[in-house]
């Protein structure tokens, strides 16, 4: 029997990956919910195999016509104002778009689809500041969010986990590390390196590699495999659980810098910008996998240095 897909925010950083993903997989329908004025690059190899439903995720008549016509059996919620820097500028924003966002949708689903499995995409951003002896970090470490990405984002989990209890909706939020790739924005440290490669390379930047704080230790995961942990994690995982998706691996941002400046054609300089330094940066954000390892038998399969060459290839060809 064919199961009808929901992705919203299917133009994100995760969204086409996870359709080019299910796609691989038999019987499966896929419909994403796509707000108009959003970029299509990302989507525009998949156009003719996905069904697109337009609207806003702070408009409730736009999603519940979306859910109510797909009738989806499996949701994944990815749309979200996504980037923890723009928090600082937008709060109100951030948190109109992915807490209402969230409860539009859970709304939408509770009425027209309520036996459809949904995931609902957190944020490691979530734990906020973790002591070195806490990591690497487990589900069961206290939340507290140190940006108001952070907290809407924490919002958002606490949303689906009363929706579960309430109304018996099986619902899996998870808690991503940092998932990088190609198709993605210029805003991940690991973007920004590599973007800025391409424009010294092709004489547009001078030779000056701009960095924020790099001695900062990130979890990183290339979203293809993020994609495959959200297909096992509604398909195994125990609903009103909360799942770490990461690679349980911590990378120093300053080697990547290394990394991208090796592979780079033109000898580059390296030059803190105060402006990329953020009012509260967390020094380590690792996370245990563990719980997802165990209930889904879940590898990640790309390391860092295969990150940093597609997401090269991906700026070199952009630029």
């Amino acid at each position: 029997m064919t199961k009808r897909i929901l992705i919203t925010g299917i133009t994100g950083p995760v969204g086409s990956f996870l359709a080019d993903y299910l796609l691989t997989l038999p019987d499966l329908e896929i419909h994403a919910f796509k707000r108009w004025r959003s970029d299509s690059r990302p989507i525009e190899h998949l156009l003719d195999r996905i069904t697109i439903h337009e609207g806003d995720i702070e408009d409730p008549f736009a999603v519940a016509t979306a859910v109510r016509t797909a009738m989806p059996d499996r949701v994944y919620h990815l749309a979200a104002q996504s980037y923890p820097s723009a928090s600082w500028d937008a709060p109100i924003t951030t948190l109109r778009t992915n807490v209402e966002g969230t409860i539009n949708v859970l709304e939408a689903i509770q009425s027209f689809a309520p036996s459809a499995r949904i995931h609902i995409a957190g944020s490691a951003a979530a734990y906020g500041s973790v002591a070195p002896e806490h990591v690497p970090i487990r589900e069961t470490h206290p939340l507290q969010p140190t940006s108001p990405y952070g907290v809407s984002k924490v919002t958002q989990e606490l949303l689906g986990l009363q929706y579960h209890l309430s109304y018996g909706l099986h619902i899996i939020p998870t808690r991503s590390f940092i998932h990088v790739g190609p198709r993605q924005g210029d805003r991940c440290s690991v973007q920004t390196f590599c973007r800025q490669m391409a424009q010294i390379e092709s004489g547009n930047q001078p030779p000056l590699l701009y960095v924020g704080n790099i001695e900062a230790q990130r979890d990183y995961t290339h979203v293809t495999d993020v994609a495959r942990a959200l297909w096992l994690v509604l398909e195994q995982g125990n609903p009103g659980t909360v799942y770490n998706i990461c690679s349980s691996i911590a990378t120093r941002i300053g080697d990547i810098v290394e990394m991208v400046r090796e592979r780079g054609q033109v000898p580059t300089q390296i030059q803190v910008d105060r402006a990329r330094l953020r009012p509260v940066d967390e020094p380590i954000l690792v996370g245990d996998n563990t719980r997802l390892r165990q209930d889904t038998d879940w590898r990640p399969q790309i390391g860092m240095d295969h990150i940093v060459d597609d997401v090269l290839a991906y700026w070199r060809k952009r630029v």
